[in-house]
Formats: C-alpha cells, structure tokens, sequence
C-alpha cells in the first residue's frame, strides 16, 4: 500500500510538467468574423460564408507562424537546454539566454540538475525571450586543463520548461493581425486556379525569364511584410 512516505520521488532529470501539453487560443475575440468581414467588405455578400472564413483565418495565423517563427495559436510547454558558458562574468550569478518562444506566464522551471534543490523556478517578465538564468550548478571548472576533449559548463546539462506563447491572443501584436487581414482579403478575392501578379494583371505570357507573377499569398498580398519586422533574425 502506498503512502507519502514511499512514493518514489521523480528522476531528477524528468521535466516538472507534461512537455508538449497545450492550450488553445480564443482568435475570435482578436479577430472576429465581424472585423473579418468589415475588412473584406463580404457584409452582405453570402457566397463568403463564415466557416469559410475561419479556415482562411486559421491559414493565416499558420503562415504568420511559419513566417515570424512566433507561437500565435496556441500556449505549449516547450524544453530547451538551459546550460551556460565555461565561466561567469565577474560578479554575475546569472548568464543570458535567449528562449525559442516567449513566457506566456513569467515562469521558467529549471530542471535536470544533480540534486533536487539545483532543479527551482524563476520569474522573468511576461513575453520575454531573453532570461537571466541563475546559475545552479557547475559555477567553479573542474573540468581537466590537460584534456582537450574535456568539457564543462554552468548548469551543464540541465533544462528549462516554460509555457511558450503568447498569455491571450488580446496580446499578439497587432501589426501580425493586420498581416492575418492582408492574408484573408487576398484568399477571398483570389480563388487561387489564376497566376496574378501584384499589380492584379493575369500573366499568360512567359519572357525570358521564365512566367511571371506568383501564386505565394503571403508574398503577393503584402503580409509577409506586415510579418517580417516581428522577425528579429529576419534579414
């Protein structure tokens, strides 16, 4: 029969929740059928019906995602490695990481350390990317100077879990939902079985360089560069 005084404890390197657990976002209260339809002025027109046009509003936040590598559709628990550099800056406790998605609830779960008080949680400022990760473990190099194959870091093998995403999609900046409008506007115009270039001209003709205009309705439309300034790697 099992008790609270033997029930095994955790291995210190499994994650402090269920990674991969998600939570879906409300896009109808960011953008709604109504705003959708204000922007493609289909008010009055029933051709364009309203299940039509949640699947080009779920088209358009997976390409704003594709495109600006955020997490706009849904909140998950995500792991990254967490360790640090060889050696802290003088006087730092911390060291700079930059996480793959933004903390929708301003906590990090440190985890996989050598002894269960090296795995705890930290706060860090809602949506940020870049943390300050208090350094745990592996502070002093033991490692052997005369071995060039030798390795050590600050909290050398440990994880971080947090919850990636935005908190509600209230939060998603919206120069993306501008960029979502530029991407649903263009699909309720355009049914796709046409080549168009951007200056709307059907290209039946093929120059030197091949037929011109694209079928790419990010690019055409104009969202992706509503998209890219929210691209800090974007060139």
């Amino acid at each position: 029969m099992l008790s609270l005084n033997n029930i095994p404890n955790p291995p210190l390197d499994a994650p402090p929740f269920q990674e991969g657990a998600e939570d879906m976002l409300d896009w109808d209260a960011r953008l709604s059928i109504e705003h959708m339809r204000e922007h493609t002025k289909t008010d009055d027109v029933p051709a364009v019906t309203d299940n039509q046009l949640r699947l080009y509003r779920s088209a358009a936040i997976e390409a704003a995602e594709q495109y600006t590598g955020m997490l706009l559709s849904r909140q998950r628990m995500v792991s990254e490695p967490i360790q640090g550099g060889r050696e802290p800056r003088p006087g730092k406790t911390t060291y700079t990481v930059r996480l793959k998605y933004p903390v929708a609830d301003g906590w990090v779960y440190l985890y996989g350390g050598t002894h269960p008080m090296d795995n705890k949680p930290f706060r860090v400022p809602i949506g940020t990317r870049k943390v300050q990760v208090p350094i745990r473990k592996d502070m002093i190099d033991l490692s052997n100077c005369c071995d060039p194959c030798s390795t050590w870091n600050m909290n050398g093998g440990m994880m971080a879990m947090y919850k990636a995403g935005f908190r509600s999609s209230l939060d998603v900046p919206a120069g993306i939902v501008v960029g979502c409008l530029q991407f649903i506007a263009w699909v309720v115009e355009h049914a796709g079985d046409e080549l168009l270039t951007q200056r709307n001209r059907v290209e039946s003709r093929a120059g030197l360089s091949g037929l011109q205009g694209s079928n790419n309705i990010a690019m055409v439309s104009g969202a992706i560069e509503s998209w890219r300034r929210y691209d800090e790697e974007a060139i």
